[in-house]
């Protein structure tokens, strides 16, 4: 069985033996070519070596570009080649052989280093990755590799005192071409040749301006001919082309970087042939300053280009992640802004633009944001968002777009301070809510005509009632006028008792103006007005509008009030109707109960800055499984209830800062308690 029948599987197919054959002819005239190649340029003298070996580099790629677990086939296929060329020059098999298990070894322990140190590709796009290659495959890897390397000229004559000048000479022409070549092989491996080929016309032209130039101001400067010239003005001849490395390098990254100097490193010893263009003395010593002049070139390069890169794709990536973070609000319906307050004019989204009703292509300045904001906002807009007040807490204000439609915003902002609290920045979003503005106002809308309607209802239920106490004062006016005129009609007129009887009238018209006037106040339905509302006086208002109720149904009340000045600010209407529902409550509770044991106490009291207000019954209590659904819409535990009064009572409570709550007693019977916030007195 031939070699060529190990090396294919055992099914092959025809894919699998072009591949081989690619792979063989390739490898073995890339490394025959490269070999003779080095040769050709006989590295400035016959006695020494070249600069780099280029065959190193043919084996390298060979580990990094051909399919896993075919490398070994281009290492044998390498093999013939190397001992063509080493025995073209006269070299013995053992010194031959010794020098290729040198080549590999480098190429290897390269290719493994790149592969295991550098991590999956793409290379050379972060300074971390690139430093790692300089340090690993440019140093590390040939200086290993040297100690054995340096045996071979040993081997082939050389001194055994002359081991570490060597060293020297394998280390430097192995980290050379590791440096110079090693790069653009990693990056066919990773990418492959369309990585060179710039995406558009422009900067293919521009790739090729550089190159073009590169070439000639090598070739001019590198001339033998710049060994005449005065040497105090050789080293700034050879560093005239390192601007177009740094242009090739700034453009391109870690690729223009590495092809720059691949140009730079052939056009150089092109023309340092023959010549003593580094003029050292000897030979080895011109070869010696070469290669640490590419060497020094290529390091700062390779950084330079892969910094550069790294910064470019962050930057790709960071306008990516604005596209993508401006898309996503877009899609949210929220606007993003910012604002340096060293830098004068806004940043915003264009989303954030159409909330505002600005044009796209002007600048976000403050005055354009405070002519987009109603009348009315403007004061709060330009404190926060454009102003000095600092605060993080959301607030909303209104827009007037320019064909006049009104929308609602909410905003919310952050600042980012220096250390030493100096203001750098305020960011923020706007939250189009105007949808949920129309919501509320809406619901606010059908709250009040449900309050007012329960507010009816309750009329209606107490209408037995309010008849007596309106026919009370009725009865007694009429009375009191009838008696009147037959005063008027006798002989003897007795004018104190007719003041009486007036003085009676206007008394009863009052009496019965009052009860008007709260049947009024609770049949209204309008927004309402927020004044002070004293508790003691609420209390008391309530239970006169139930007085009849009260009596009809043998209920005794109680009125415990620890201060009679203690305030609250709310409607009072929507107050007193959360009151009377809460007392409608309790008595219906205490329906079953004795008469003897019926009674309501109403107690008011200030904890702290809070006013905390019981009606506590003696009635049936509350059900366990009713406590957590009582202030349900629509869930009632009474025959014909609609289950909406705890409901409107909660809600108008908690509008007015407070909350609602009930519980049992002791005792027997239930406490409905609610709180709210007290009156803030002048100065508190």
């Amino acid at each position: 069985m031939s070699w060529i029948d190990r090396a294919l599987p055992a099914e092959r197919s025809p894919e699998d033996v072009r591949y081989f054959l690619q792979i063989t002819l390739l490898t073995f005239f890339a490394y025959l070519f490269a070999a003779e190649l080095a040769f050709f340029v006989g590295t400035l003298s016959d006695k020494i070596f070249a600069p780099f070996w280029p065959p190193n580099i043919v084996l390298l790629s060979t580990l990094l570009l051909v399919r896993r677990g075919w490398q070994w086939i281009g290492v044998l296929a390498a093999f013939p080649a190397h001992v063509i060329a080493e025995t073209r020059v006269g070299m013995a098999l053992p010194e031959l052989t010794a020098a290729f298990a040198t080549n590999l070894a480098v190429a290897a322990l390269s290719a493994a280093a790149i592969q295991g140190r550098l991590g999956d590709h793409p290379w050379f796009t972060t300074f971390r990755s690139t430093a790692n290659f300089v340090f690993v495959v440019g140093f590390v890897c040939p200086a290993i590799v040297a100690f054995g390397g340096a045996f071979v000229p040993i081997l082939s004559g050389g001194g055994v005192d002359n081991y570490w000048d060597f060293w020297m000479q394998w280390f430097a022409s192995n980290a050379l071409g590791n440096l110079a070549l090693g790069p653009l092989v990693v990056i066919l491996a990773s990418e492959g040749p369309r990585a060179f080929w710039a995406q558009n016309s422009e900067r293919q032209a521009e790739a090729l301006l550089i190159g073009t130039s590169l070439i000639v101001v090598c070739s001019i400067v590198f001339d033998q001919s710049a060994g005449q010239l005065m040497r105090s003005f050789l080293p700034v001849l050879f560093y005239l082309p390192v601007p177009l490395v740094i242009w090739s390098a700034s453009r391109f990254g870690a690729k223009g970087a590495s092809a720059a100097i691949v140009v730079m490193a052939v056009v150089l010893i092109w023309r340092s042939l023959g010549s003593n263009l580094f003029l050292s003395g000897t030979p080895e010593s011109n070869v010696f300053a070469l290669q640490v002049f590419l060497i020094s070139l290529a390091i700062p390069m390779l950084l330079l280009g892969s910094s550069i890169e790294e910064a470019r794709q962050a930057n790709q990536q960071l306008r990516q992640d604005e596209k993508r973070m401006a898309f996503a609000a877009a899609a949210a319906d929220v606007g993003l802004w910012q604002h340096n307050p060293n830098k004068g004019p806004f940043w915003a989204t264009d989303h954030c633009r159409a909330m505002l009703g600005l044009q796209k292509d002007l600048p976000v300045t403050r005055e354009a944001i405070l002519s987009a904001v109603h009348p009315d906002d403007r004061v709060l807009v330009d404190d926060i968002i454009v102003g000095i007040q600092d605060t993080e807490a959301p607030f909303e204000f209104r827009v007037i777009k320019p064909d006049g439609q009104l929308k609602w915003l909410q905003a919310k902002r952050a600042t980012n301070r220096n250390a030493t609290g100096a203001v750098i920045n305020t960011s923020g979003v706007f939250t189009d809510i105007t949808i949920r503005k129309a919501a509320e106002t809406e619901a606010e809308l059908q709250r009040r005509e449900l309050a007012h309607l329960m507010r009816v209802s309750q009329v209606g239920a107490l209408s037995g009632g309010l008849a007596h106490e309106l026919t009370q004062p009725l009865t007694a006016i009429l009375a009191n006028a009838q008696a009147a005129r037959t005063m008027l009609s006798g002989k003897a007129r007795n004018l104190e008792d007719l003041a009486d009887a007036i003085d009676d009238i206007i008394a009863d018209d009052l009496r019965a103006g009052e009860v008007i006037q709260r049947l009024r106040s609770l049949l209204k339905n309008g927004k309402g007005e927020v004044v002070a509302v004293n508790i003691h006086d609420l209390v008391n208002s309530t239970l006169r509008l139930l007085n009849n109720e009260l009596i009809s149904r043998h209920v005794k009340t109680k009125v415990v009030s620890v201060s009679e000045a203690d305030s609250v600010e709310g409607d009072p209407v929507q107050l007193q109707q959360v009151l009377l529902n809460l007392v409608m409550n309790a008595l219906e509770a205490m329906t079953n109960t004795d008469a003897r044991r019926r009674s309501i106490t109403l107690t008011s009291q200030r904890i702290n800055d809070q006013i905390e207000v019981k009606v506590a019954d003696r009635g049936i209590g509350i059900d366990a499984g009713d406590e957590a659904a009582l202030f349900n819409a629509f869930y009632t535990t009474k025959e014909r209830g609609l289950g909406l009064g705890l409901s409107i009572c909660s809600t108008i409570i908690e509008r007015h800062g407070g909350s609602l709550s009930l519980s049992n007693n002791a005792d027997g019977g239930a406490t409905a308690q609610f709180s709210l916030p007290a009156q803030r007195t002048k100065g508190g």
